[in-house]
């Protein structure tokens, strides 16, 4: 579906299913994505009986208009305004992944009283980028799109393993980021790097669940669970042998887990 949101059309994924009445649940995605990272999750919660919301964040996917936005506070803004937009009365579990966690968490610090679950999968206290690769986005996007694919990926998948037969997952990771303009790409990465948790776990009141994969080079197990501890009401979850991108390489692991922040 789609909706306009502040001069922007904004596309929304519902995962199939036209909504009912049971809980709101929003997915955000990470950097240079869109929403259909999140197909097999957002089909399960959806089949469960939950009410997805999975956006392409401003300019990516199919989301359009508007200038491009390179800061979390500017995201968690627009993810304020997008709720009003469609007519979102109640708290949401709110889920992000990679700099989606970073627009959650910052959501959540923002504007509590709209979360009522909070699910930060891929997350750390900081997001730094490498300043060669925030070039590359810009210079040499082909070089950062097989990085990315490369580094966002464990081991397993570089050697054919994948949940579903079939699958190529640095393959599939390179195609998704070739449909992000460069600029965007680029912005998303700026926000990450100026990002910081401080002071922001404190102000969250909700239950939060903190998913990390044990071979995440992106954003490391260790950074994850730093960030679980300063958490009121926090639970680390960890899963064994998959790295950045796991919604791909353990799509049901963590469908399970989100299924369990759903009820």
């Amino acid at each position: 579906m789609k909706v306009e949101v502040g001069g922007r059309t904004i596309f929304v994924g519902t995962g199939g299913v036209e909504w009912a009445s049971g809980p709101w649940v929003v997915l955000l995605h990470g950097a240079g994505s869109d929403h259909t990272v999140w197909a097999l999750q957002a089909r399960t919660l959806a089949q469960h009986g939950c009410r997805v919301i999975a956006p392409d964040l401003p300019r990516h996917g199919r989301s359009t208009g508007g200038d491009v936005v390179d800061s979390v506070d500017g995201f968690a803004d627009w993810l304020n305004d997008l709720l009003d937009a469609l007519d979102v009365d109640q708290p949401v579990i709110l889920v992000g992944h990679s700099m989606g966690s970073c627009v959650a968490l910052s959501f959540a610090a923002r504007y509590g009283k709209r979360v009522r679950k909070l699910a930060l999968i891929a997350a750390g206290e900081a997001m730094p980028v490498n300043q060669e690769l925030l070039d590359d986005t810009l210079s040499r996007p082909e070089r950062a799109h097989r990085f990315i694919a490369a580094f966002g990926h464990g081991k397993g998948a570089h050697f054919g393993r994948a949940a579903n037969p079939g699958t190529w997952h640095i393959g599939s990771t390179v195609a998704l980021l070739e449909r992000c303009e460069p600029q965007v790409l680029n912005a998303d990465f700026v926000a990450c790097n100026r990002w910081s948790a401080a002071g922001l776990p404190e102000q969250v009141q909700c239950p939060t669940w903190v998913v990390c994969g044990s071979k995440d080079k992106m954003t490391p197990a260790r950074t994850a669970r730093a960030l679980c501890r300063r958490f009121a009401d926090s639970k680390l979850v960890e899963i064994a042998g998959v790295g950045h991108l796991m919604m791909a390489e353990s799509p049901d692991e963590v469908s399970r887990e989100l299924l369990r922040t759903s009820r």
